[in-house]
């Protein structure tokens, strides 16, 4: 069960009557507010998109003369819970507008946040241990409170992986037996206490390590130096305020390494228990695209000039350019492997394949030689409540050879109404027996 925040708001009625508002007005509106308190604001369709903090989101539309919205704050934390309290009694009062809040706390109504916090927060939070604790021994249960419309991250043996990080099976068994519950919250809601303080940023460091970072140098490109730099502004922030938070000492050291950054003396500090490394792009990544999932490197940068039903994912760290395409097609009827890509005389062998329920053919090419793609810019990333949001710019210009040698592997695979085609791209031929383990890691989601 999840804790919600509803709300509507409407304009006030003066001497003269409502004061006029519409879309346009409503998101210069939004985004002017947002700009003054540090938020990220989107207007996308019609709606008005918050984040406050990292998974703190809040939403709202104009359903006729009214301003309508909720907010799931449980996974975020009682502090963002009380943060959207706040927010909205602004948001209200700068727009001469009448709010009408349903909590289910009832924090909106006495602003008790020792006791919304307590009874719901920490109370929501004990039921979810015992039921992660009660369903991994069955194999379920290895993915909790993961953003739904986000990658998945690879499942690793005896870990537990949540949005914050991974925790071992045998830690939460230990937690729930010990009945130190409320304890461990705060290792687990990003927003645990009313006022951002040192476990706040340790948190929001931590979400980007687990979700975001790539763990590659800070030269590889923007999002990797905005990842890099964030993360060691956070962590180090953190040990401004307080420094017997327990602390990610590894994670720290790596991506200063990463940025070329001098780590601050870590003498006294505490080091955070952790049975693996905090990071799932340290991994495999799934994307899943239509009926199928696809598993793509975590360290691979995603291409923002894709659009529709393709995309493309891209690495060049170790001086070999790998590219990665996927595209879907919807097809009338049961989708066939088209034949004639197969029969080029660029092809050096074909083998197909079958998992699942999908049918498979891949080719190998013979090497040619092709321009390289540009790498796409990222010219407008924004600070998102100690997130990072990027978005698509125009591509920039590559400073090495226009030209190399590629080696490529190309597949088809079918499964009911829907065709998908892979291509993955490298320099060196040692990547084939790589491509192909890949491209056969296919799977089915519907």
């Amino acid at each position: 069960m999840s804790i919600t925040i509803s709300f509507t708001m409407e304009p006030k009625m003066s001497l003269t009557g409502t004061k006029p508002w519409d879309v346009e007005q409503t998101a210069g509106f939004t985004k002017g507010l947002a700009k003054e308190l540090g938020y990220h604001c989107d207007v996308i369709s019609g709606y008005v998109v918050y984040q406050l903090c990292p998974e703190g989101f809040l939403w709202m539309t104009w359903k006729g003369k009214q301003l309508v919205g909720d907010c799931q704050t449980n996974i975020a934390g009682p502090g963002f819970h009380a943060a959207v309290v706040y927010f909205l009694e602004l948001f209200a009062a700068r727009g001469s507008l009448k709010l009408s809040v349903k909590d289910p706390t009832g924090f909106y109504a006495d602003r008790n946040f020792e006791r919304m916090r307590r009874e719901y927060f920490y109370g929501w939070f004990k039921k979810l241990l015992h039921a992660i604790v009660s369903r991994v021994g069955t194999g379920e249960g290895k993915l909790v409170c993961w953003p739904s419309d986000y990658y998945l991250p690879q499942e690793q043996p005896g870990i537990v992986m949540t949005h914050i990080r991974g925790f071992g099976v045998r830690e939460l068994k230990g937690i729930v037996q010990s009945g130190l519950t409320n304890a461990f919250a705060k290792d687990f809601f990003v927003w645990c206490d009313e006022e951002k303080g040192a476990w706040y940023f340790r948190n929001c460091a931590l979400v980007l390590l687990n979700q975001q970072c790539y763990f590659k140098p800070s030269s590889r490109s923007n999002e990797d130096l905005l990842v890099n730099r964030e993360v060691i502004r956070l962590l180090e922030k953190t040990l401004e305020m307080d420094r017997t938070v327990p602390f990610p000492v590894a994670e720290y050291r790596e991506v200063c390494a990463l940025d070329g950054h001098e780590p601050v003396d870590l003498t006294g500090v505490c080091p955070m228990t952790e049975e693996q490394p905090v990071g799932c792009r340290r991994g495999l990544l799934q994307r899943t695209i239509g009926r199928m999932r696809f598993a793509v490197p975590g360290s691979f940068l995603y291409d923002l000039q894709t659009q529709g039903n393709s995309e493309r994912y891209y690495d060049e760290s170790d001086g070999n350019r790998r590219d990665y395409y996927i595209c879907a097609v919807k097809t009338e009827g049961d989708a066939q492997i088209r034949p004639e890509p197969f029969e080029r005389e660029t092809v050096l062998r074909t083998e197909e394949f079958a998992a699942g329920g999908v049918t498979g053919k891949l080719a190998v090419y013979k090497p040619s030689k092709r321009p390289l793609p540009g790498k796409p810019a990222v010219t407008n990333a924004v600070l998102v409540g100690e997130s990072l949001a990027f978005r698509r710019g125009e591509p920039q210009e590559d400073t090495g050879l226009k030209e190399s040698i590629a080696y490529t592997v190309a597949a088809q695979i079918a499964y009911r109404d829907q065709l998908t085609i892979v291509s993955i791209t490298s320099g060196r031929a040692e990547d084939e027996a790589w491509a192909i383990d890949l491209i056969r890691k296919v799977e089915i989601v519907g």
